[in-house]
This record gives structure tokens, C-alpha cells and sequence, in this order.
């Protein structure tokens, strides 16, 4: 920052003389640029917080500012207000008054503008003569010195930011503590804090901390515009019925029964010192939320005793406001993307995976936390027409649309080229020729493996991938020693091969993509060594959604993960001596509530089939709970699918919401319960239930249970 010139020390001398001996707030003065089209502040005397109640310049021929009036008529400009109108000086939220005096040359030419303002000025029904003619004394000689300067480069340096000066003398009626410059303070943070914010919490988190308690206000609450409805973003120190009353009561009354109409947001600065309505706010203060010239919500703030607000804490808490705006607007977006991002992703997974009685499996897809990128990793399940089953999974390099496109063309292909009767081998030979004739140059990695029952036997073929890990029942985990094929899209003429392999009953299949094993904090080769040891170190009895979880944990948590994951565990479960595999399934149409009665005739006739009759209303009410749920919280058709092994019974209720469900003692907001399946349900499962979770499943979600064959005694004996 530059010393201060001659033109300048003088107008600082005049303005702390004038603040000082006529107790203003503050003063500024204005000389024109751009041709005389605009007035620009060249020096602000005042307190801190005047940084927050001038701009850099306005328009010269607006008579909306008192400046602009003086400087283009030549005479002086004296304005009172109440309450700044709303759009005008939206920085000055409090009782004014303002005397803009014009600096006249010795030829009558108007060098600029002398402006003092008086922020809640009680006492003045008008500005006293004395005031008026003192102002008019220090302009003028101001002027007269500003004319012995020249100053024909003023234009060109005070077309930037003005310079901000303290005044000379203490203020009196100021404590030794700065109150201006604890809030400049708390302004500065905000912004920090939320300039760093990358959710809505973060946002959120910011306001009470540098908002909410530096104020002492009791509850915070804010609402966006959605549609043309307020909507409640978020709240603190109160409950959603009057966080909800509180960002929409513009008619300074808290009042439950009071009909204001349909609620719209304020359109400037509201403050009420004395609030009716309500025990626990007795003021408020409600600030519009404004992005580029719109609003797009409030930030309403209540207090538990009554309380005046000052000139400063409203200027304040105005700027705090316009900071909070955009970046509400700018998380909300990002959010948003985010949200479209993972619909993308999950619309191309298969929405359900077919259930076979020799093969049990489980699935995993996690994505990055951060970002609106859609990943190119893939997983699938076919039925092949000669009775097989068809694992493929697969990744396309990047994390952008075109990667998403060309997953989803070759996840296409696959299934069209496999329902035709072709071999893995003679799959991938074929998708790579397509993908040259398609231009797609996108490094594409697959591994197919058809899982023959029957025959018990596995065929697979890699392009780049990955090897499947392969367990034999008394084996350690090993990778399958498969043939290093190049990935699709690299050489047109490529030929893939296969490998055949012995699948004995009890066999496990893992299928992965790399962004299960590495990430910015975890190496490749550290990430297949945990691989290792978490299959070879893994129980027994280990289902394989428990499996598909531990797994999932080898890069750290969620935060860690810097690229998408896609797993696939399948176990053959092969043919039990002298009996066969048991499982049964069911549909449900969305909003169907009607048919939860057949679903209870279904399980209760599996149950007699089964020999499981002796749990039959724990099954019937605990299911019952679950479908009732989906239907009318995930909003989707439900399927519900029975499983039995050797020692327990498995249900699964999986609908295509990916939300996981929320049990009641859980919820946190009156938001989080409109969004989550009610917590009734679970609970019931959890007290029925020998153990029960929920799992991603195709592009939503599984909720599950199990009733254990100890349980089932337990009942005989009743």
C-alpha cells in the first residue's frame, strides 16, 4: 500500500476534523472517474466496520445516492431515513442520516463530494443548521486546497479501492475494547471458514461459530429457495417448527396461528428488537440471502431476551450474510452435481442381480467422497444361455462423462455378445474390435468368468485386469494364474484366450478394480499384500457380505478413497448331498401396499415348505416391517428374496433407493426422518433377528436379516 499524496492527507485532515468535531460514524470523499460517470471513494474515515457500509464507487447520475445528487447539482444534499429501502446502500441496515456536500472550485466546478454519515441519529429530526453550515466551511476548504493541488490525475488513482483511515480522536461513547474491530474479526474467519467449506455442514458449522455465539443469539436458521418455496436448509439452538416460523416471520411477530400466506423470503435486512409468539426468542433478525442481485434465501438469527442492535452489529451481520449467500449457492451446486453424478453411476449398474441356488454372492461399488467426476469401474451378473452364470467386472480409465458413456456401451455389448451363447474369450476378442471400430481410445480393462454348476468348473479371461483371487475350500487365498492379456482398445487385432478351471463346492471368487487396493495414501503393492492377508486371515464363517465390507477397508475410510471401487464375491455353494438348494422369491410393484398380505402368504407357505414353521410370525412380521418400509419411503417396486443354508435362514429386501435406511433413536432433524425409511421396522428386525445389516444391491440397496437354526429349536420347544 502506497503512502498517502498531498490530495489525499489533506481530505484525511478534513474528514477526521469533521468526524471528530460533529461526532459522525464516518466520512468519506468522492472524486469522479470515467468520464464524470461515476463517483468513487478516495478516502473513508471511520470506524473499522465503515469498510463494510461504502463501495468502491457508484453512479454519478443515480439520485438514489445522496453523492451523486450534490456533486451533479452543485448544492448540498441532506438525507434522513428510518431504515435504508430495500436494494438501496443494502450496507447501511439502520436509521441514517447523511449531508453530502460538494467541493466547488473558485469557477464553480464540482471537484467532488464531502460525505458525513450519522448512523442512528435519535435525537435529530433533521440535520441542525449548525451542522449543515460546518459541513459546508470544512468543503470548502477542502476544495480550495484540493484546487491549488491541480489533481488532473485523479481520475486515474481513484478508480480502485478507497483508502480506509481511523479517526484522529477516540470516540467517547466506544469502550477501550473495539467492538467494530472484534466483529471485523469474526468477518474475517467467516470468510475463511467459508471459503474452505466443501459441504453444507461445513457451511453451517461456520454460521454458529462465527455468527450464531459471537452475537449471542440463542438459534440460527436458514432457508433457500427451492422452486419458489422456502425450504428449510438447516438450524441450531432450536427445534424445525420454529426454525421454520423464524426464517419466514417478516411481520415481527412468532405468532403459531398467525396467517402470513404462503412464506417468501425478505427482501432487506429486518430487525426486531421486541418479538411476540414465541417463549423462547424474544428478537430476532432475519437477513436476505442474495446471489448476483437474486434472492436466494434467509439467515434468520433469535434471541432469548430482548435486545436493541447497534449500527455496527448490523452492518456486520449484513456483510456476514452476503458472504454466506454464495457460498450456500456454490455448495448447494456442487452438491447437486455430486447428487446427478451418483445417480449416473448407479443408472448403470444392473438394477437387480439374479439369484441363483449354487451360487451365493455379494457386491460392492464405492465412489469417491469428494467431487462430481463418474467413474468408469463396473461389475455384473448374467444368466447365459446355457444354464452358466457370467461374473464381469471392469474399469475405463478416467473419471469424466466420456469414461461413463463408453462403461456403459461395453457393459452393453458384453451382455449382448454373452446372451448370444460366445465364450469369455471370444466376448472380449469381440469388444475390443468394437471399440476400435466405435474411436473409442479410452483404456478399457475387463475380466469375464463364466461359472459352469454343473460342470463345476470356472472359465475366465482377463484384458488388463486384475486376476480374480480363488479360494479352494482348505486353501488359502491365491491369484489365478491366468494369461497377461493387453487391455481393450489398444490393439484392434488382439485374440484374448481363456483359462478353465476346477470349481469344487465351497469354492470363493473376488473380483475387484484397483481402486479397491490403492489411493493417494495407500501403494499398489501395500494395498494387493492387505488383499492377501484379509483372505487368508479371514474366518470361517464369514458371510460374504461381511467379506465385501472388510475388504472395502483396505485404503482407510471413506475421506481416503480417491477413486471408485468395484467388488464382486461369488461363493459356489455347489449341490448338498441328498438335498437341494432352497431359495425363493417374490415381487412387490411400487406403492403396491395392498399386496403385503400376499407377501405374508408367500413366506408363511415357504416356512411350511422349509420346515421353518415354528418361526413363521417372527418371519412374517419382521419382513412385513421391512417391505412396508420400502414401499413407502425408497419410493421403488420391492423384491424379497429367501436364501436357506445348512444352519440359518437368510431374507433379503432390496429396493432401488442406495439410501441406507436410518433406525428412529438414530435421527438427528426433522430432515433426516422425511429422508430416511422410518426406524420401526428396524428395530423390530434387530430384536427378531440373529443378526441383520443392509448392503448395496445393483443400483440400491439390500436390507437383510437372518433367523439361525438355534432359534428355530428354541421355538419347537414353545
Amino acid at each position: 500500500m502506497t503512502s498517502l499524496d498531498a490530495e489525499e492527507r489533506m481530505s484525511v485532515e478534513t474528514l477526521q476534523r469533521a468526524v471528530g468535531e460533529l461526532g459522525a460514524t464516518m466520512g468519506s470523499v468522492l472524486f469522479p472517474v470515467d468520464d464524470e460517470q461515476s463517483l468513487a471513494n478516495a478516502v473513508v474515515v471511520g470506524d473499522p466496520l465503515s469498510i463494510y457500509a461504502v463501495t468502491d464507487q457508484h453512479p454519478a447520475n443515480d439520485d438514489r445516492y445522496a453523492g451523486a445528487v450534490a456533486y451533479r447539482t452543485g448544492r448540498q444534499c441532506v438525507r434522513v431515513r428510518e431504515e435504508s429501502p430495500s436494494g438501496l446502500l443494502p450496507a447501511m441496515p439502520f436509521p441514517y442520516a447523511i449531508v453530502a456536500t460538494p467541493l466547488i472550485a473558485a469557477g464553480g466546478r464540482s471537484l467532488g463530494v464531502m460525505l458525513l454519515v450519522w448512523a442512528d441519529p435519535v435525537e435529530w429530526g433533521e440535520v441542525p443548521a449548525t451542522v449543515r453550515d460546518r459541513c459546508r466551511s470544512l468543503a470548502d476548504g477542502l476544495a480550495l486546497g484540493l484546487e491549488r493541488q491541480g489533481g488532473e490525475s485523479r481520475t486515474k488513482r481513484y478508480s480502485s479501492a478507497p483508502r480506509f483511515i481511523l479517526p484522529a480522536l477516540p470516540r467517547p461513547e466506544r469502550p477501550a475494547e473495539s467492538l467494530s474491530l472484534s466483529l471485523v474479526y469474526q468477518i474475517g474467519w467467516l470468510a475463511t471458514q467459508l471459503t474452505e467449506a466443501l459441504q453444507l455442514q461445513d457451511i453451517l458449522d461456520a454460521a454458529i461459530q462465527r455468527i450464531m455465539k459471537p452475537f449471542g443469539a440463542r438459534c440460527l436458521a436458514v432457508s433457500v429457495i427451492d422452486a419458489g418455496r422456502s425450504r428449510l436448509l438447516g438450524y441450531s439452538g432450536c427445534g424445525a417448527v420454529l426454525a421454520e416460523r423464524l426464517t419466514t416471520a417478516s411481520a415481527g411477530t412468532l405468532e403459531e396461528e398467525t396467517d402470513m400466506g404462503e412464506p417468501s423470503p425478505v427482501d432487506r435486512p429486518l430487525f426486531f428488537h421486541d418479538a411476540a409468539g414465541s417463549e423462547s426468542v424474544s428478537a430476532y433478525c432475519l437477513l436476505p440471502l442474495i446471489i448476483g442481485g437474486h434472492n436466494t434465501g434467509t439467515l434468520a438469527l433469535g434471541f432469548g431476551r430482548q435486545r436493541d442492535f447497534r449500527a455496527d452489529e448490523r452492518a456486520a451481520l449484513v456483510r456476514m450474510a452476503q458472504l454466506l449467500a454464495p457460498s450456500i449457492g456454490r455448495v448447494r451446486q456442487v452438491e447437486a452435481e455430486r447428487r446427478l453424478a451418483q445417480e449416473l453411476q448407479q443408472g448403470l449398474l444392473p438394477p437387480a442381480l439374479p439369484q441363483h441356488a449354487e451360487v451365493d454372492i455379494a457386491t460392492r461399488y464405492a465412489t469417491r467422497t469428494f467431487g462430481t467426476a463418474v467413474g468408469g469401474d463396473w461389475y455384473d451378473v448374467l444368466n447365459l444361455p446355457d444354464g452358466a452364470i457370467g461374473l464381469i467386472i471392469g474399469d475405463v480409465e478416467g473419471h469424466t462423462p466420456r469414461a461413463a458413456a463408453t462403461m456403459g456401451q461395453v457393459r452393453t455389448a458384453i451382455r449382448a455378445y454373452a446372451a448370444e451363447g460366445h465364450r469369455p474369450a471370444e466376448v472380449l476378442t469381440r469388444i475390443n474390435r468394437l471399440l476400435a471400430e466405435l474411436g473409442i481410445d479410452l483404456l478399457t480393462t475387463c475380466c469375464c468368468v463364466w461359472l459352469d454348476p454343473e460342470a463345476e468348473t470356472a472359465e475366465m479371461s482377463t484384458a488388463g485386469h486384475p486376476t480374480p483371487m480363488l479360494r479352494h475350500p482348505g486353501h488359502h487365498f491365491t491369484e489365478t494364474e491366468l494369461p497377461r492379456e493387453i487391455p481393450l482398445g489398444v490393439q484392434p487385432d488382439t485374440v484374448y484366450s481363456s483359462t478353465r478351471l476346477p470349481l469344487p463346492e465351497g469354492t470363493t471368487l473376488v473380483l475387484y478394480t484397483d481402486g479397491l487396493l490403492q489411493s493417494h495414501s495407500v501403494r499398489l503393492e501395500d494395498g494387493i499384500a492387505a488383499l492377501h492377508k484379509r483372505l487368508e486371515t479371514l474366518d470361517v464363517g464369514l458371510s460374504l457380505e461381511a467379506l465385501a465390507d472388510r475388504l472395502l477397508e483396505i485404503v482407510g475410510t471413506d475421506e481416503q478413497r480417491d477413486d471408485d471401487a468395484a467388488l464382486l464375491i461369488a461363493q459356489f455353494l455347489g449341490m448338498p448331498a441328498g438335498r437341494r438348494q432352497r431359495v425363493g422369491r417374490m415381487f412387490v410393484h411400487r406403492h403396491d401396499l395392498h399386496a403385503v398380505r400376499d407377501v405374508r402368504r408367500f413366506l408363511r407357505e415357504q416356512a411350511r415348505l422349509w420346515d421353518w414353521e415354528a418361526v413363521s410370525s417372527d418371519l412374517e412380521l419382521a419382513v412385513t416391517e421391512l417391505v412396508t418400509n420400502a414401499l413407502v419411503h425408497a419410493d421403488s417396486a420391492v423384491e424379497v428374496r429367501l436364501r436357506e443354508y445348512l444352519d440359518r435362514l437368510r431374507i433379503d429386501v432390496r429396493d432401488s433407493d442406495p439410501r441406507p435406511p436410518v433406525p428412529a433413536p438414530v435421527l438427528a432433524s426433522g430432515e433426516a426422518d422425511t429422508e430416511s425409511e422410518h426406524g420401526r421396522g428396524l428395530l423390530i428386525v434387530d430384536a427378531l433377528a440373529s443378526s441383520w445389516g443392509n448392503a448395496p444391491s445393483g443400483r440400491g440397496k439390500s436390507v437383510w436379516f437372518e433367523l439361525s437354526k438355534p432359534q428355530l429349536a428354541e421355538h419347537s420347544k414353545r
